[in-house]
């Protein structure tokens, strides 16, 4: 499983370390000596791999948004049965959100589930075989998306209508 928070500088990457530093933390999660020619090899071919606009010694702080969510994805282990998701692409550019979104989709296709959240409705329909909305206490069901066009969905997720759509639980405040 996987996690890619929606703060990506304050809880996904460690400002002050480099995408190198991050590599080679990932892998000290799997072994006790590190490499450091193997991580900065692995460094590069990631920057390579994942179009990283950076270098090996380049400080997560200073890349762009759309870098940062490059290296975090860089980072995921492969192959993953689960990637959670805050706001995937929030404060990316056009190029990075589709960019972003189809490695998300290669990784659909190897077998992944994924499940994000988002602001972004058009995203939300875009990329989902189905919704759950949350509105206050409510929570439907499984939607799916072809079920729901953008009006619904924004009417569904302020609380109008969300009855015509099943309720599976009501939460208690």
């Amino acid at each position: 499983m996987g996690y890619l928070p929606a703060d990506r500088l304050q809880e996904g990457l460690i400002p002050g370390l480099s995408i190198q530093d991050h590599v080679t933390i990932r892998q000290f999660r799997h072994q006790w000596l590190i490499d450091q020619q193997a991580t900065l090899a692995r460094a590069r071919a990631l920057i390579d791999l994942f179009n990283i606009r950076g270098y090996p010694s380049s400080r997560v702080e200073d890349l762009s948004g759309g870098n940062q969510q490059r290296t975090q994805l860089a980072l995921l282990p492969n192959p993953l049965n689960l990637v959670l998701m805050e706001h995937p692409t929030r404060g990316l550019d056009i190029a990075s959100t589709l960019w972003v979104w189809q490695q998300l989709l290669d990784r659909c296709r190897q077998g992944t589930t994924i499940i994000f959240t988002s602001a972004d409705l058009d995203e939300l329909i875009q990329y989902s075989d189905r919704l759950i909305i949350f509105s206050g206490t409510r929570v439907s069901g499984a939607i799916p998306t072809g079920q729901l066009n953008l009006d619904q969905l924004g009417r569904a997720i302020g609380g109008q209508n969300l009855e015509q759509l099943t309720i599976k639980t009501q939460f208690q405040p």
